[in-house]
């Protein structure tokens, strides 16, 4: 089950609701390619703050890479199946807007021929939901090949060597199945053109060009080849092809976005093994900007508290309001008007409350 759902007993739904409607009335890029009792449990008080690394955190699209279709008739021994989406994987680490789900989350879930792509988009949204991605990434890999030219004339000649890789990606929505676009590039490593009459110079890529299938896949003597090259570089434009195709949301035009309601949600029930019914519950709210401000599902916004009252610790004067604090984040899952939104409450439950206001981040 979801980290982001919490159960309670029945009683605990109880307990719950008289949480939130109480007295207040208020609701409340370098690429690495490689291979006690329910009953008796205690709330957390509700000005318990997420801290900020992990609010940025929570802040990122969530990508999940699925293995990889291979096109490119390949038939050696590397897995480029899920060799090539660990490296965008790493190419993607330290990305101010992106984070990662581990591919192994989804190679445990597939069957074998799933393993080397072979799997629909539903299969693959379904298991994104699973471990709570944000998009599922699919892609295939037209191009990875070593290719030689030759050319021979009466007084000479000439040979060249090139490394080719050319992957598409496709990325969708998990919230709604929606497809976010293609990304495909293309990315050739060329060697110089040696003469036919220098086999000193073009020996080392002649070894390369037949025995490159031998070399461990990520390996240093790997990312020297002309294809280790090619396949860095495309990652890398893999990459900045993502973040151009999956921008943060815009700026909200409202001039004080905030939540507007908080509420608790019963989403399903089920029985443990000792026969106990379970509730869970999950915290929603309602902020005020919509189709208006370009809002879309699966937005991500940061929530900012109003700031805290500030005393002298001597006198106990007032002494003014601190500086807002971000507390939580939340997620678009329908855009119901103009001015109205619907958000599952993704960090920061025991914090977010009505009328804190909302970042686009």
């Amino acid at each position: 089950m979801s980290a982001r759902h919490r159960w309670f007993s029945r009683g605990g739904l109880a307990l719950l609701a008289a949480l939130y409607w109480g007295a207040d009335g208020g609701a409340a890029v370098v690429p690495i390619m490689g291979l006690g009792d329910q009953n008796e449990e205690e709330e957390a008080p509700r000005d318990s703050v997420v801290s900020d690394s992990t609010i940025s955190e929570g802040l990122k699209q969530r990508l999940l890479f699925m293995p990889f279709r291979d096109k490119s008739k390949y038939k050696g021994e590397w897995d480029i199946y899920s060799a090539v989406p660990r490296g965008l994987t790493d190419s993607l680490r330290g990305s101010a807007f992106f984070s990662t789900v581990s591919i192994d989350s989804a190679l445990v879930r597939l069957k074998k021929k799933e393993l080397q792509g072979k799997l629909d988009v539903e299969r693959a949204l379904a298991i994104g939901r699973e471990v709570d991605a944000d998009y599922v990434v699919l892609g295939q890999i037209d191009e990875m090949s070593m290719k030689r030219f030759r050319a021979t004339v009466p007084i000479g000649g000439y040979r060249s060597y090139q490394g080719l890789t050319t992957v598409r990606l496709y990325p969708y929505k998990v919230i709604d199945g929606e497809a976010a676009g293609e990304v495909i590039r293309e990315i050739a490593e060329d060697s110089k053109r040696y003469g036919i009459t220098n086999p000193a110079a073009y020996v080392p890529l002649e070894k390369e060009y037949f025995l490159l299938g031998q070399m461990e896949w990520g390996s240093e003597e790997f990312h020297n080849t002309l294809l280790g090259k090619s396949v860095s570089r495309c990652l890398d434009h893999l990459a900045a092809g993502l973040d151009s195709l999956i921008q943060p949301p815009a700026a909200l035009k409202v001039s004080e976005p905030k939540i507007i309601e908080v509420v608790a949600d019963t989403v399903h029930t089920d029985t443990g093994e000792n026969g106990q019914s379970s509730v869970l519950v999950r915290l929603s709210a309602y902020i005020n900007v919509g189709l208006a401000d370009s809002v879309q599902k699966g937005n991500k916004y940061g929530v900012w508290d109003k700031g805290r009252e500030l005393k002298d610790p001597d006198t106990g004067e007032v002494l003014g309001m601190s500086l807002p604090r971000r507390v939580g984040v939340v997620q678009v899952e329908q855009v119901l008007s103009q001015h109205l939104s619907l958000v599952r409450i993704l960090q920061g439950e025991d914090a977010v409350q009505k009328d804190y206001g909302i970042r686009a981040e």
